[in-house]
């Protein structure tokens, strides 16, 4: 049985339980009655990655945040580090992360079995419908195959010669962590993002000429690529200190995130980007 038909047999039969799935990624979803409550996959970032890349807590608070008895969520909403939507939020992008790569990103499946067990901590905070799950992943699957990205694939800044950018908060995250050798799969992790959002983020970037694939053959940027203009990053998204904001390519934020820091862009970026405005002086 495929996942996407062992995942709308238990919602036909509100089970609750764990679907274990083997195979390359393997994965794990939890229901109750029914409904998806918890997922993870061997390729996306767990909950405690998800939530490091919106919080700051002590560095050991987040240990062990996937496990079922393991109620972080109660602990963080408590002490005010997030909003019950802001978490539900994210353990909803979680379930869905998980469920493009058991069904969409050419996964290996070997074995799927389902045994009751106790409840995840996460179903007193969201509860989703298998339906309207496996809606949204088949469509940010779609998007998804139009970059034709690789997610083991290592990506590179291109020449940030041009005089100005806008960059999304997502994209500016991620243009300050290419180093050249991670993949789309590595700054996932190492930014706290959805692998869906993160490969769809690349995506832009290359199809902007800003980033490529480090395997690719360099290129001239198209005629037609999009011109970018400058905009400030608003207050709250300031780099770090002592990190200063590079002229050149600024952060455009669509909207106020709680919780979430400006990440420092480095050295070598922002030496590249100087170099590039030098150029055009």
């Amino acid at each position: 049985m495929r996942v996407n038909g062992a995942l709308e047999a238990l919602a036909a039969r509100q089970a609750s339980g764990i679907l274990e799935i083997d195979g390359d990624p393997a994965g794990t979803i939890y229901f109750d009655q029914g409904q998806i409550t918890c997922a993870r996959a061997s390729w996306i970032p767990d909950i405690g990655a998800r939530l490091l890349g919106v919080l700051s807590p002590p560095a050991d608070l987040l240990t062990g945040a996937d496990e079922p008895d393991r109620d972080i969520g109660t602990f963080l909403v408590q002490r005010n580090y997030l909003t019950i939507p802001e978490l539900a939020a994210i353990l909803r992008s979680v379930v869905v992360d998980t469920v493009i790569a058991l069904t969409a990103l050419a996964p290996q499946v070997d074995g799927i079995r389902f045994a009751p067990a106790g409840a995840h901590w996460a179903a007193a905070f969201s509860c989703l419908d298998v339906e309207p799950v496996l809606a949204e992943a088949g469509l940010r699957a779609k998007r998804l195959a139009r970059y034709r990205l690789d997610r083991t694939a290592p990506v590179r800044l291109r020449d940030l010669s041009r005089p100005s950018g806008v960059l999304s908060r997502v994209q500016w995250t991620l243009a300050c962590a290419i180093d050249g050798t991670a993949s789309a799969q590595d700054l996932a992790w190492r930014c706290g993002l959805a692998l869906y959002e993160t490969i769809e983020s690349l995506g832009e970037l290359i199809a902007a000429d800003l980033a490529t694939e480090a395997s690719a053959t360099p290129h001239s940027p198209a005629p037609h690529a999009q011109r970018f203009r400058p905009v400030p990053p608003p207050g709250p998204a300031q780099p770090a200190p002592g990190w200063p904001a590079p002229p050149a390519l600024a952060a455009e934020v669509s909207g106020p995130s709680p919780g979430i820091e400006f990440t420092p862009a480095a050295p070598d970026l922002l030496r590249r980007v100087l170099e590039g405005l030098r150029r055009n002086i």
